[in-house]
């Protein structure tokens, strides 16, 4: 039998094709490794990112409706603003009477205490806050979970007395 053609792949061949598909394959498992590593490093971020929003928003609104200046624990944990009668309180009712909101951490979660009722959970994914008060400014450090090392354990936020400060420059006015 002469003239019979060489069909299929030799040994050689095929051993290098399992070499390329297997490269190709690591190549695609380190990609998705990396993407999957950068979108939960993204997720951690957009979560802090979204704890100090919160913070902020919460902190601003409550202090500079103040009439008084707010009152800061010794150990610095909690802060005592009080409100009068028909603002907006931490938990977003409008408030019938005068009213002390009391913030504090507990485990990670930031709380809201309205006088003697029972504290609320405003929001949780907090490892540390601390408050102190400078004059007629308030700072409130704030380390949501997972911040990135480069911005070292919390973030400073201040917030001014505002109406304190409106009231002392007009006299009560």
């Amino acid at each position: 039998m002469t003239g019979l053609s060489n069909r299929g792949y030799t040994l050689v061949e095929l051993m290098v094709a399992l070499a390329a598909g297997a490269f190709l394959l690591a190549g695609v498992s380190l990609s998705y490794s990396a993407i999957k590593g950068t979108i939960m490093v993204s997720k951690e971020l957009e979560n802090a990112q979204e704890v100090i929003r919160y913070t902020s928003k919460v902190f601003t609104r409550s202090i500079k409706q103040t009439p008084e200046l707010p009152v800061v624990s010794a150990d610095g944990l909690s802060i005592t603003i009080k409100q009068p009668t028909g603002i907006i309180t931490c938990i977003g009712e409008v408030s019938a009477a005068a009213v002390d909101e009391i913030y504090s951490l507990q485990g990670e979660n930031l709380m809201c205490k309205l006088g003697a009722a029972d504290a609320e959970r405003l929001l949780t994914g907090v490892k540390a806050l601390t408050f102190s008060i400078n004059n007629n400014l308030v700072s409130i450090n704030v380390g949501p979970e997972n911040l990135p090392a480069q911005f070292g354990n919390t973030i400073k936020i201040d917030v001014a007395v505002s109406n304190v400060i409106l009231n002392n420059a007009f006299g009560g006015v």
